[in-house]
C-alpha cells in the first residue's frame, strides 16, 4: 500500500499537531498555577498532652487562626466516640482565646475492648457502603461537631488510597459530607497523605484539602528528616491538580533510632535534652534544615533528627514560595 502527495502531507501534519498539543499540555502542566488558599495557620492540640500544648498556643500571641482537637476515633462497634481527656484539652484551649475555626478531628483508628487498630482501612469500608451508610455517617460526625461546639471538621482517613474501593467510596462521601456540612455552617477539612496520587482522582469541589508534607523519614525508615526541601517541592508540584482551596501540614519534633530496632517519636524539647545529658554537638542539614545527632548510651547507638523552630520556618518560607500560603502544625507541645 502506497500513500499519494496528499495524504502524505496530511499525515504529517497530523503527526506535527499531536505533536504540538502533547508538548503543549505538558508546558502547561508544569507551569500551571498553585490553586489558591487564603493565608492562614492552624495547629493540633492532642488531648494526651493538653496542658503542654495550650501552654505553648498561649505562648505565641494568638497566631493561630484555627485550632484543631485530635481526636474522635471508632469503638469496634463502627461508632464514633470521643476520648477522655477531649473537654479538659478544649476547655483548657478556651481559657486562652478563642479561634476563629476550632475543629474536630476524625480519625479511621479504632480503640475497642476486644479490638485495637490504627488507620483501619476495613472500618472505612463498612461505614461507608452505599449511599444509606454514607449520609447516616456523615450526620453522626455533623452531630458529634456540633455537640462539641466545633465549628470546623477535620476529616483524617488514612491509607484509604491503598484500597480502589475505599478510595471510590471516601470519595463520594467526601462530597456528601461537605454538603452537610456546608448547610450547618460547618467548614470541612479533608487531610491527605504526600503519597496519594491526587491527579488520579476527581476530588469534588468544596472542601480545603491538607496535605500532610512529614514522615518522609520515620517509624518506617531509618534516620533522616519528616521533611526536606525536595520533598516539599515535589509533593508541591503534584498538589496542583486538587480543587483550591488547599494547604499543607509539617510536623514539629523529630525520631530518635537506636542501631538495637527501637524507634520512636519525640519532641524537640526531649531531642535537646539528649543532646545536652549525652555532650554531644548538633548539626543543620543543608537539604532540610533539620538537626541530626548521634550518641551512644549503653551499648546502643543512638541517631536523632528534628525540627526546631528555624526548621519549621524554612518549611514554611519553602511552601509559600511554591504557592501554598494555609499552613497547619503537628502539633503543639514541648516545642
Amino acid at each position: 500500500m502506497s500513500f499519494s502527495k496528499t495524504k502524505f502531507k496530511y499525515f504529517i501534519g497530523s503527526i506535527c499537531c499531536a505533536s504540538l498539543i502533547f508538548f503543549g499540555y505538558t508546558a502547561w502542566c508544569a507551569t500551571r498555577p498553585m490553586p489558591y488558599s487564603p493565608p492562614e495557620k492552624t495547629a493540633w492540640l492532642v488531648y494526651w498532652d493538653a496542658q503542654s500544648g495550650t501552654q505553648e498556643l498561649s505562648a505565641t500571641d494568638n497566631k493561630y487562626t484555627g485550632i484543631s482537637y485530635f481526636a474522635a476515633y471508632f469503638n469496634d462497634k463502627d461508632t464514633l466516640f470521643i476520648p477522655d481527656g477531649f473537654k479538659e484539652e478544649q476547655t483548657l484551649n478556651r481559657t486562652k482565646f478563642q479561634p476563629q475555626y476550632e475543629y474536630l478531628t476524625i480519625v479511621n483508628d479504632i480503640a475497642g475492648k476486644n479490638k485495637n487498630s490504627f488507620k483501619d482501612i476495613d472500618v472505612v469500608k463498612r461505614v461507608l457502603d452505599g449511599d444509606a451508610k454514607r449520609i447516616i455517617h456523615a450526620r453522626e460526625i455533623i452531630e458529634l461537631a456540633q455537640a462539641n461546639h466545633c465549628n470546623g471538621i477535620d476529616l483524617d482517613y488514612e491509607q484509604i488510597f491503598k484500597d480502589q474501593t475505599a478510595a471510590g467510596d471516601y470519595i463520594k462521601f467526601i462530597k456528601i459530607l461537605y454538603d452537610k456540612a456546608s448547610a450547618q455552617n460547618i467548614k470541612l477539612r479533608v487531610i491527605l497523605e504526600p503519597s496519594v496520587k491526587f491527579s488520579n482522582y476527581d476530588f469534588p469541589k468544596g472542601p480545603q484539602y491538607i496535605v500532610m508534607l512529614y514522615n518522609l523519614y520515620g517509624l518506617h525508615s531509618g534516620p533522616g528528616p519528616k521533611a526536606d526541601f525536595s520533598f516539599i517541592e515535589n509533593t508541591a508540584e503534584r498538589m496542583k491538580s486538587l480543587p483550591a482551596p488547599i494547604g499543607v501540614a509539617f510536623s514539629t519534633g523529630g525520631c530518635i533510632w537506636g542501631d538495637n530496632g527501637q524507634k520512636r517519636f519525640i519532641s524537640a524539647q526531649e531531642a535537646k535534652s539528649l543532646a545536652q545529658e549525652n555532650h554531644v554537638s548538633q548539626k543543620r542539614d543543608a537539604k532540610s534544615n533539620d538537626i541530626y545527632f548521634s550518641f551512644t548510651k549503653d551499648n546502643v547507638n543512638y541517631t536523632v533528627w528534628y525540627a526546631d523552630q528555624n526548621t519549621l520556618e524554612s518549611w514554611i518560607k519553602k511552601a509559600a514560595a511554591m504557592g501554598l500560603y494555609s499552613i497547619s502544625i503537628w502539633r503543639l507541645g514541648d516545642n
